[in-house]
């Protein structure tokens, strides 16, 4: 492939990514209340008062507190949904109400706009939830520091926000609360890790573990999410603990079975069609309860399907601390802590705090010095572009800009075709409900969407030839030029993105060593589920991570690119580990060819046996050690050296270690200082043949 040719593929990757949806589910529930919550304070202002522009811009301004925390309505869990709305809410109310005591006075706007982007830094480093709550602040601070609102009293437009906001909030409340009896949102995500894990065995060869892990990361979330003081004593989400505990069993037997460790016999199809009729009954205890298929007594699969039928079908029993086990959500000291840490001088977070405040300055001193029309608009664009935590500062600033684009062209043809008043009430009500069905997939649509809900809220109350859209558009692309400027390009470490990730798959790389320390030291320890599970989730974000970034410019996006090869070696080897941890019988005719070895040649051939105290741990321990200097090499950046020779240790994970290493080195930047892979059989002659 020629140069000119590799440039143009590089070029279609990347706008691909830009404009590429992610799946998601449609969710009625949602888009029914954020259509009711966000047009209906507008809609009892034009009822009140048609033709009074106070009343309608009270009722826009109700509006925009309920279009803000509609965005946050998002998790399985009522308790996580009210949770993360309270706070939302909260933070732009208060951002409202400091902006607005600063309007009008240009050095006070220029110190407010720049203090609350540091808070809104400082606050994001708390967590997810905290970051994306605090982007709300900024943005409400930034908008009503540079907005009038026509109200006779400055302070009733941050008080008819907040009950926006406040009436948002109940809606969800008692949609949640209606829902949250019977546990619905929770039976259903544990409902969809046993139906992940039918296919899986239904498919060994499609490779359905990404899934299964996507639906665990899920289920636990919610359930850690859901698990208020009430619930924890509730027997009935008890139970739903129970169930997601007890399928780390068949999990680790199906990741056994997808590589061919244990080829498909006949019970797998039974397995699957039990596990489908327990999902069924997780998610409507009234159906008939599932009987588990025949199996040895010795096979682990059938022994953790037996525990499943018991779980789901039989008496509630007293459980302990360790069969309710699930995550623990950090609490607020120790999150204080977490953000003092990432504060630390020369970190990361630093930066992102720099930047940051930098953009917001330049675009509010824009403001002042070009005296514009709505000066909001470039500040508002800054802040939501450059929000804290958000996956990438150049895609964002791209979709926006393309997103108020088309939203600027469907906001013009709402103003001119649409009658004023009633019918211009509904448009908003349709578009409002699309935003949970667009804003997961992709941020360039859901800008387009809540583009022409913002032109419409003004227009209804500022009047038809308010210029609106034309300086929505303008304003809009002069806050991106700022992002793309001096956010995202004059910095070094925008282009380093790549080496920082560096430090967090060598994190993976040691996650997989203690993991095997654990495991081939002690099958049956019982952090092994909890410890698999923490492995391949670093996996999938790790992953994720990369996604992302192939909406970044070639030169980020073809490096970052290149980890991928290494971060599957690693998923491999975390695969081999659990095969020889786990003692799946073939029982059955040979399946289809899998990378991996069966059990059976995965332990050494002397006689010794997995249990065998103390050369099982000597074997962990050369595996952790090994681990830890393939983790040293990958944060230096060096060639990773051949393992050498070491205790007997099975096959199939020593294979893995080795292909991991020569995946690390296959980089690249290391292709030109790359050596020949070295076999620990047969020290620097030729690379040791598949197996199988």
């Amino acid at each position: 492939m020629t140069p000119v040719h590799r440039a143009v593929d590089a070029a279609g990757s990347w706008a691909h990514a830009l404009i590429r949806t992610a799946p998601a589910t449609v969710q009625p529930d949602r888009m029914v209340l954020s259509g009711i919550g966000i047009a209906a304070p507008v809609a009892v202002g034009l009822l009140l008062s048609p033709h009074d522009p106070a009343a309608l811009g009270a009722g826009s301004l109700a509006s925009m507190g309920a279009l803000m925390t509609s965005v946050m309505d998002v998790g399985a869990a009522g308790s996580q949904r009210v949770r993360r709305m309270t706070l939302a809410a909260t933070l732009a109310t208060a951002g409202f109400a400091l902006g607005t005591a600063a309007y009008g006075d240009p050095v006070l706007t220029l110190v407010v706009v720049v203090l609350a982007a540091a808070a809104s830094a400082a606050i994001g480093a708390m967590g997810t939830m905290a970051a994306k709550a605090s982007v709300g602040f900024l943005m409400f601070t930034a908008t009503a520091a540079n907005a009038t609102f026509g109200l006779h009293e400055p302070w009733l437009a941050p008080l008819l926000f907040g009950c926006g906001a406040l009436w948002r909030l109940l809606l969800t409340g008692v949609a949640a609360a209606i829902a949250g009896r019977a546990f619905r949102p929770e039976r259903r995500v544990v409902a969809r890790v046993y139906r992940a894990l039918a296919d899986q065995f239904d498919d060994p060869v499609a490779r359905t573990g990404a899934r299964v892990t996507a639906t665990l990361n899920d289920a636990y979330d919610t359930l850690a999410a859901a698990r208020t003081r009430a619930a924890a004593h509730d027997p009935r989400c008890q139970q739903l603990v129970l169930l997601l505990n007890a399928s780390a069993p068949v999990v680790d037997v199906g990741i056994a079975v997808s590589q061919g460790a244990a080829p498909p016999g006949r019970t797998v199809p039974d397995a699957a069609q039990f596990l489908r009729e327990v999902a069924d009954r997780i998610e409507d205890p009234s159906c008939a309860a599932p009987t588990p298929p025949d199996g040895a007594d010795a096979d682990p699969l059938t022994a953790g399907l037996r525990a499943v039928a018991l779980t789901v079908c039989g008496a509630p029993r007293v459980a302990t601390a360790d069969d309710l086990w699930l995550p623990v959500a950090p609490s607020f000291p120790a999150r204080l802590r977490a953000a003092a840490r990432a504060f630390a001088p020369g970190t990361e977070r630093w930066s992102g705090l720099l930047r940051l405040v930098l953009c917001m300055a330049v675009a509010q001193g824009l403001c002042v010095v070009a005296s514009l029309d709505h000066p909001y608009l470039v500040v508002l664009t800054v802040a939501q572009v450059m929000q804290p935590g958000s996956a990438s500062v150049f895609a964002r600033a791209v979709q926006r800009a393309v997103g108020t684009l088309g939203g600027v062209v469907l906001g013009s043809i709402a103003m001119e075709l649409v009658p004023r008043g009633w019918w211009q009430v509904a448009v908003i009500l349709l578009l409002a409900a699309s935003i949970p069905a667009v804003m997961p997939r992709n941020y360039g649509l859901y800008a387009m969407v809540t583009t022409p809900i913002a032109v419409l809220l003004v227009e209804l109350h500022a009047g038809p030839g308010a210029g609106i859209v034309d300086a929505r558009l303008f304003e809009t692309l002069a806050g991106c030029a700022i992002v793309l400027l001096l956010g995202f390009a004059c910095w070094p470490a925008t282009w380093h993105a790549p080496r920082r990730f560096a430090v967090q798959v060598a994190d993976l790389v040691r996650a997989v060593g203690a993991y095997g320390e654990v495991v081939l030291a002690d099958p049956d320890d019982t952090r092994r589920a909890t410890m698999r599970h923490r492995v391949y989730r670093q996996i999938s974000d790790l992953r994720t991570r990369i996604a992302q970034s192939m909406a970044e410019p070639p030169a980020i996006s073809s490096a970052m690119a290149a980890w991928l090869p290494a971060i599957a070696a690693l998923d491999r080897l975390t695969d081999a580990v659990t095969v020889a941890a786990t003692d799946v019988p073939d029982t059955a005719p040979s399946g289809p060819a899998m990378p991996a070895a069966d059990v059976a040649a995965s332990w050494p051939t002397d006689g010794t046996s997995p249990a065998d105290g103390g050369a099982a741990e000597e074997r962990a321990a050369r595996f952790t050690e090994a681990l830890e200097e393939l983790a040293g090499d990958v944060e230096s950046g060096r060639v990773p050296d051949a393992v050498p020779d070491g205790p007997d240790c099975p096959s199939a994970v020593w294979d893995g270690v080795e292909a991991a290493r020569a995946a690390f080195a296959a980089r690249p930047q290391h292709a030109a200082r790359r050596r020949p892979p070295v076999s620990r059989r047969g020290g620097s002659g030729e690379p040791r043949a598949p197996q199988g």
